[in-house]
């Protein structure tokens, strides 16, 4: 689907999510360190989803939208609210084990959390804003954009000899 110019920009960050996704699962079922695909975990979440939910909270979550969209953006929100709770107990596991299972659990909810983004919020939200409306959250978006950087040192996401698959 293509996506209006007002809410491109992250919908792009939403494809970075869903690759990131796909690297935890693969990095879990190629029995990668853990702890090392934990560390990309925590990275990727100071460096690029903190400042993407930054982004969704400052510029959508204002109350000319939340008047109509008000359920949309409380589920936006409670889901962020998950996402920090999941990355400050995952800074503190030690046990393989648990730290398997949250990264599997933040594997899941991220996915769904993604989709509910672009199949109901943005949608919502693109038929709701005037055209003008839109051109501005376009732009002040667009201006602070930045690219996601997922590169990391060890890919553990691709297989010994080299392939994603």
């Amino acid at each position: 689907m293509k996506r209006s110019y007002a809410l491109e920009t992250l919908s792009w960050e939403h494809h970075n999510g869903l690759v990131l996704v796909f690297r935890l699962e693969q990095g879990m079922q190629f029995d990668a360190s853990v702890e090392e695909i934990k560390r990309y975990l925590l990275h990727v979440w100071q460096t690029a989803l903190l400042i993407h939910i930054d982004l969704e909270e400052k510029y959508l979550m204002v109350p000319e939208y939340l008047r109509d969209l008000k359920d949309y953006l409380q589920q936006m929100q409670g889901d962020h609210q998950i996402f920090a709770e999941m990355m400050k107990k995952l800074n503190k596991m030690k046990s393989e084990q648990e730290i398997r299972n949250l990264i599997q659990q933040f594997s899941e909810k991220l996915k769904t959390h993604i989709r509910f983004e672009e199949r109901e919020l943005f949608p919502a939200f693109e038929k709701m804003l005037t055209r003008v409306e839109a051109k501005q959250l376009g732009e002040k978006l667009h201006e602070v954009h930045k690219p996601i950087d997922l590169s990391w040192p060890n890919e553990f996401w691709k297989r010994k000899n080299g392939s994603e698959q």
